[in-house]
């Protein structure tokens, strides 16, 4: 599978960063530091590729590597930072979640420390150490292999292209790693990364003192580390640095995740839980899905009150604020309406999650004096194209029509679909719907 095409982001300071996408899921950002290539992982098995299944998976080659500005462009874990933002900018979505895979760590968390309003979720896969206190290598690597030797195996393996000497370093870092897997990496990332870059990488993470800023962090926060890390502490001082934290810990060692390792499934599959999204099922497995309707209250008398163009504008921004929530949470507008959207989710709580957030997100916009109402179904609508037709869709529109402006309203089967979850709802009873023989039970769900 050949990696996404690249794209531009200009940085604060003028740099060009490169960065690609895949998905159509909420977006994720993943930071991998000056080493991995931005073409590395899309093929099959790969992490990457995995993620994309429940992702808008995002990722960008930092300054000073890969496609992006090199010529004295070379920075710190915080001119990383300012690359991060930058991608996101582009991205443009109000909130994102953001991945930091080992060296790539630092640069994530200070991107949500700098403008925590911009990021949602904040993974931690095997980050380095957090702080001075902390030792650099693992139990692997002998006490007497201390900077020098590491700094002389980064010189020799990208500055004078000795590809044993990066193979090597590889090797401490990953031993369980096959040797052919070490060879191929170290081939790809021979001329990744500028040399002056990764000649400060060891400076740089001696002098990294991030745990006082870390305890302001907002993000809800997951940090998965391998068995052996766990022990060391690494992840631990992480997870006990910021507030909230979660800390996962993984069923067996894996630092270089190549395509087709175990562990990606794991990894993938608990940042979908902690994020609430699900993978995409194949094509024809499954058609069960969560129908949505929206529907801005009184669209008529606004017309009629503010005109075509004025009102045209405030219904415009609405579909701009709904689009938004769909995206993130992982939804598929099927069509637009003029004054509504119908979309699907894979997920009901995805669905309720998106409901909620189109509500708060139009109730904190003074300049929008419009309500919108919701309803929300699920079942096995017939799929033609991109539309979707059948009960479902009939019955959703029913139960959109029964609510008011700034009401949420569900069917039973939505309820019982995230029986368990952190949702509330308020039994509004049987009613019958247009259309149906049968009475439906309805719940309004609080926001």
């Amino acid at each position: 599978m050949l990696a996404p095409p690249v794209q531009y982001a200009q940085t604060e300071d003028g740099l060009a960063i490169a960065w690609t996408e895949r998905g159509d899921g909420p977006p994720l950002i993943a930071s991998t530091g000056p080493m991995i290539p931005l073409d590395h992982g899309w093929n099959e098995g790969g992490l990457w590729a995995r993620l994309s299944d429940s992702f808008r998976v995002v990722r960008f080659d930092p300054r000073g590597c890969g496609l992006s500005t090199r010529r004295n462009a070379f920075g710190s874990f915080y001119d990383e930072a300012k690359d991060l933002r930058a991608v996101v900018s582009a991205v443009g979505a109000p909130q994102v979640s953001v991945l930091g895979y080992y060296l790539g760590a630092p640069t994530a968390a200070i991107a949500c420390i700098e403008e925590p309003e911009r990021f949602s979720h904040l993974i931690l896969h095997n980050p380095i150490p957090l702080s001075t206190e902390e030792a650099l290598y693992t139990d692997h690597v002998p006490e007497e292999l201390g900077d020098e030797v590491i700094s002389g195996l980064l010189q020799m393996g990208w500055q004078f292209d000795v590809e044993p000497a990066r193979r090597a370093l590889l090797m401490l870092l990953a031993p369980e790693t096959e040797m052919e897997t070490l060879r191929r990496l170290s081939q790809t990332m021979a001329h990744y990364p500028s040399v002056e870059r990764l000649l400060q990488i060891i400076p740089e993470i001696r002098a990294l003192n991030l745990v006082s800023d870390l305890g302001g962090l907002t993000a809800r926060t997951l940090i998965s580390v391998m068995p052996s890390d766990a022990q060391h502490g690494h992840g631990r001082t992480w997870a006990q640095a910021i507030r909230g934290a979660r800390l996962s810990i993984v069923s067996e060692e894996g630092w270089i995740l190549e395509d087709g390792n175990p562990l990606i499934e794991e990894l993938a599959r608990s940042i979908e839980d902690f994020v609430r999204v699900s993978a995409r099922p194949p094509a024809l497995v499954s058609a069960t899905r969560t129908v949505l309707f929206t529907d801005i209250e009184g669209s008529t008398d606004l017309v009629q009150r503010l005109g075509d163009v004025s009102s045209r504008q405030i219904t415009r921004a609405v579909e701009d604020l709904t689009r938004h929530s769909l995206r993130f949470h992982g939804g598929n507008e099927v069509k637009s309406m003029g004054d509504g959207v119908m979309a699907w989710f894979t997920m009901a709580s995805a669905a309720l999650d998106a409901a909620v957030d189109l509500q708060q997100s139009l109730e904190r916009r003074d300049d929008l004096p419009v309500r919108l109402r919701i309803g929300l179904s699920a079942g096995e609508p017939i799929s033609e194209g991109d539309d979707l037709f059948g009960s479902t869709v009939n019955q959703t529109a029913r139960i959109m029509g029964l609510a008011r402006g700034g009401q949420i309203f569900v069917s039973d089967i939505v309820r019982g679909l995230v029986q368990g979850r952190d949702y509330r709802f308020h039994d509004l009873g049987e009613r019958q719907l247009r259309g149906f023989e049968e009475a439906a039970k309805l719940y309004q769900l609080e926001w």
